[in-house]
């Protein structure tokens, strides 16, 4: 299977997003920002509490909420605007390794290199690590959506596979 991938700064946002806010960091994210939340308001008429432990409580409650997607939604949009960031990624999916092409640049990565394949709504991603993936978006491969399924789960075990449709 041959996918063609023109990568966004939205693909770029919604990946720093689901790295940001998935497994430990995001239930650490919630606990804090709810954590936060309470506190204020539970303090919001105490006399003993500051103007600046007030302020300092809700850039607590915002910093995961606002702060944090606002700086992925930037750091996305710069690597957006980098050279060579338009170019296509071609993936070809075989039975042994997925073929990768980029700007005459070209290598393979081995279904046993696989780390774990994610499904989040609005793409794919195959990823290498912790951090690193290769990304396809829904529209990549609109009206494919089966073929590629079945390649995964014909090549990767399921405990490498996370949210894919049977």
């Amino acid at each position: 299977m041959k996918i063609s991938v023109t990568m966004t700064a939205r693909d770029l946002f919604q990946f720093s997003l689901y790295n940001s806010y998935s497994g430990f960091s995001g239930a650490f994210n919630v606990i804090f920002t709810l954590g936060a939340l309470a506190i204020l308001a539970v303090t919001w008429n105490w006399e003993t509490i500051n103007v600046y432990q007030r302020i300092l409580l809700v850039f607590c409650a915002l910093i995961f909420t606002v702060v944090q997607p606002l700086m992925l939604d930037r750091k996305a949009k710069q690597q957006a605007g980098a050279i060579g960031f338009s170019a296509p990624l071609n993936l070809t999916l075989g039975d042994e390794k997925i073929d990768v092409e980029k700007a005459g640049m070209t290598g393979e990565l081995f279904w046993n290199q696989v780390w774990k394949v994610v499904r989040i709504k609005s793409m794919y991603i195959i990823k290498t690590g912790p951090v690193h993936g290769y990304l396809i978006p829904n529209r990549s491969i609109e009206g494919r959506e089966q073929e590629l399924v079945e390649i995964l789960k014909k090549n990767l075990p399921e405990s490498k596979r996370k949210g894919l449709r049977p």
